[in-house]
């Protein structure tokens, strides 16, 4: 047996699809009993929504990205604000993507490194040789 639907008619003239709540012919978004607790859990979803930011919103100072160090730590920067935020499904997703990024770079960083170093000995070689 399944709970009976709410006898609410929605804005567009259809009747409302959500289940009535146990007590009610209706679901919590049209009882008319239940009014300021709407208001409440509006209220409350708002102030949860507004106000989410980690620093000075467009503010950032320009970063310079010259080297594959220089992503690393912009995407170390990135990661640790984003550590910050509150814990979610697309906060988690999105510091595994950074991680795997952070990651390329660190190697990416260690070959650029070599190579520099590669380029100084021939250049150091072509001078005494």
């Amino acid at each position: 047996m399944t709970a009976p639907k709410c006898k609410a008619i929605t804005k567009d003239g259809t009747p409302c699809q959500a289940y009535a709540l146990a007590g009610s012919d209706y679901c919590f978004h049209h009882d008319p009993a239940r009014s300021a607790q709407r208001r409440e859990a509006r209220s409350k979803g708002g102030h949860a929504r507004h106000g989410r930011h980690v620093g000075p919103v467009g503010q950032a100072d320009p970063v310079e990205l010259d080297t594959m160090a220089d992503v690393a730590a912009l995407l170390r920067h990135v990661i640790n604000d984003t550590l910050k935020l509150e814990n979610s499904l697309q906060r988690a997703r999105t510091i595994g993507y950074l991680s795997g990024l952070f990651l390329k770079a660190l190697d990416m960083a260690a070959l650029e490194q070599r190579v520099i170093a590669l380029e100084h000995a021939l250049e150091r070689r072509e001078h005494h040789g």
